[in-house]
């Protein structure tokens, strides 16, 4: 089954310092089936890498080959992001930040299972009937 991924999971997936058992169990998954994201996500995910690359944690060349690395990846970004006031209702419903609601617009959307590792998105993803990968 498809799944949608955040970009702390995918992340994790080329920073092993990044990685868990989980992100290495939804990695082998996302092997065989199609990612989808929202119209965030790239940007979410290159923010990310330039946060570690601040912190001293990957070179800059460490991050154009991760980069280099993602870009073939069969990943579905869902247009661009979704429409302001419907993320921000979401995000005041569950308490997230407006990156996490747009994630959970796409499930809601989608109805596909998200892999993500972060706690309130996991509760709210939880409250609205939505599986987790």
């Amino acid at each position: 089954m498809p799944l949608i991924v955040d970009a702390s999971v995918a992340l994790a997936w080329f920073v092993r310092t990044q990685a868990t058992g989980y992100t290495d169990r939804i990695r082998r998954h996302a092997r065989r089936e199609r990612l989808h994201v929202p119209g965030v996500w790239p940007l979410e995910f290159t923010n990310a890498l330039r946060q570690l690359e601040r912190r001293k944690l990957l070179t800059a060349q460490q991050v154009d080959t991760i980069i280099d690395l993602v870009e073939p990846l069969d990943i579905v970004v869902h247009g661009e992001p979704p429409e302001r006031r419907r993320v921000l209702a979401i995000a005041r419903e569950h308490d997230l930040t407006t990156y996490d609601a747009a994630y959970l617009d796409l499930a809601t959307a989608l109805r596909y299972p998200v892999a993500c590792r972060d706690g309130a998105l996991r509760k709210a993803l939880r409250a609205a009937g939505l599986k987790l990968a």
